[in-house]
This record gives C-alpha cells, structure tokens and sequence, in this order.
C-alpha cells in the first residue's frame, strides 16, 4: 500500500519543510483563515480560501486526522483562526472528492460564496449518497465546524 501523503500544498523543501499552504489548519501559513468570520472579505482570495481547505480537509480526514496530527474546529464567534475542540469525523479522501467534485461540476458558478457552497456540497451528497447519509451528515458537520451554516 502506497504511504499517504500529508495534507499540504506545495511543499517547500529547501524552505526547511515549510509548505505554502496547510489543509488541516490553514492559519500555520500566518495569514490564511481557518473558519468564516465578518472579515474574511478583505482577505487575499487565497488566504480566504483557507476555510474551503480546512471544510475539505475535516470532511475528508477528520478532526482526528487519521495520521496526519489533529485538526481544530471554529469554536469562538468571528474569529479566522480555529481554537476548538469539537469532533468531526472524516469520510475519507474518495467520497470527499466526488461530493466536492459533484459541488463544483453541478452546482457552483463563479460567484458561489460559502453559504452557496455548503448549498452545493449538501445537495452533491444527496445526489451521490441520500439525504440524511452518513457523508451527507458529514458535509454539514465540517461546514459548521469552519463556522459556515
């Protein structure tokens, strides 16, 4: 079996390990947020993203990480960074990316904002796997988690 692979992107070796950006907790980066709050506008789009990165990553791996060191939820109102300490459980790598595939394919245009994408990503896991689903109920469990309800 291959060794799976942290949740990073854009690894930087000769940069003493650091990577661009970090899934499970998008703020180590030192400008990205974690969760939704009333200031993520004013954000880079690619720091504000950061909260689409941490919904993927609790959805997928889980607030326990699966081997990939915990994850935090968004627990205090209007903050971009996550301190909290609720429990999100992961549907895997597969079925997070057919729900987000589905989302993204069939439901979100270029102007969906995150209540949209909640929208989107509830409706794709009704399509693929039935209201009320185990990944259904995830999907709304990770979204509330990042604070996007």
């Amino acid at each position: 079996m291959p060794r799976r692979k942290p949740c990073i992107i854009a690894a930087r070796p000769a940069g003493g390990g650091k990577a661009l950006r970090y899934m499970s907790q998008p703020s180590k980066d030192g400008a990205s947020a974690d969760c939704w709050y009333s200031g993520l506008g004013s954000l880079d789009v690619h720091y504000n993203s950061g909260v689409a990165n941490h919904f993927f990553y609790l959805l997928a791996e889980g607030t326990g990480g699966n081997g990939f060191g915990a994850s935090k939820t968004c627990a205090a109102a209007d903050t971009k960074t996550a301190t909290g300490t609720g429990s999100v459980s992961g549907i895997g790598r597969d079925a997070a990316g057919k729900i987000w595939y589905r989302a993204l394919t069939v439901y979100m245009t270029s102007s969906t904002n995150y209540a949209g994408a909640r929208t989107a990503t509830l409706k794709a896991a009704t399509d693929l796997y039935g209201a009320g689903s185990t990944q259904y109920n995830a999907v709304a469990s990770a979204w509330t988690a990042v604070k996007v309800n």
